[in-house]
């Protein structure tokens, strides 16, 4: 009998795709985090080592010692990633629903999953209706769906609530939010693999 295991679809350790596994894995098994009640490494600490890599990438001028950064924190994300990988197949113990559910690949997969990339989000406006508010981003590669989550405290990851989880890009608006209240509002793009990395938090004030 053919055992599922999760694997790691990275022919190489491209930073880029290291840091959009790394993402991936993250958002997947932090909304999952009654599945995986006991990562190793820690959710908050892989967390924390991912967007110091993504950091790394967006801070690349052509410098040798900022292309070395890349390199060291690349392979930081990826032996932790190798690490979470274990923990996985150890609790999924080879069920292929709970390895999906990490956001890794599974052996019986063949091609990494085109799962969209981070969202960017370009600016917000008062929406169409008071205390709303409009959001407009670029499409991202592979997205059918767009997910918008709002928080008072961005720092908390367990604050997050969920506002609009099928959007569509030309009807990013939510609603009913409280006046004069400073929310914080990211977005993710998905499709029937999962959803990518959110974007940066951007503030707003509903009036």
């Amino acid at each position: 009998m053919k055992t599922n295991t999760a694997v790691l679809h990275l022919k190489n350790k491209d930073p880029q795709s290291v840091y959009n596994l790394g993402g991936r894995v993250s958002t997947s098994m932090v909304a999952a985090k009654a599945t995986f009640t006991n990562p190793d490494p820690t959710m908050e600490a892989f967390g924390a080592e991912v967007t110091k890599l993504d950091g790394a990438i967006k801070a690349k001028d052509g410098s040798k010692i900022k292309a070395q950064a890349v390199i060291d924190q690349t392979d930081v994300v990826y032996i932790m990633l190798k690490s979470l990988l274990i923990y996985v197949n150890k609790v999924a113990a080879g069920d292929i629903a709970i390895i999906l559910l990490s956001g890794f690949d599974c052996n019986n997969d063949p091609i990494q999953r085109d799962v969209p990339g981070k969202a960017v989000i370009k600016r917000l406006e008062d929406g169409s209706v008071p205390c709303s508010v409009k959001i407009f981003m670029d499409a991202l590669t592979d997205a059918d769906r767009y997910k918008v989550e709002t928080t008072i405290t961005p720092d908390d990851p367990e604050s997050w609530k969920t506002e609009l989880d099928f959007g569509s890009l030309k009807k990013l608006e939510i609603r009913d939010l409280t006046a004069a209240q400073k929310i914080y509002i990211r977005v993710s793009g998905g499709n029937t693999h999962g959803w990518g990395v959110p974007s940066e938090p951007m503030a707003f004030i509903p009036r």
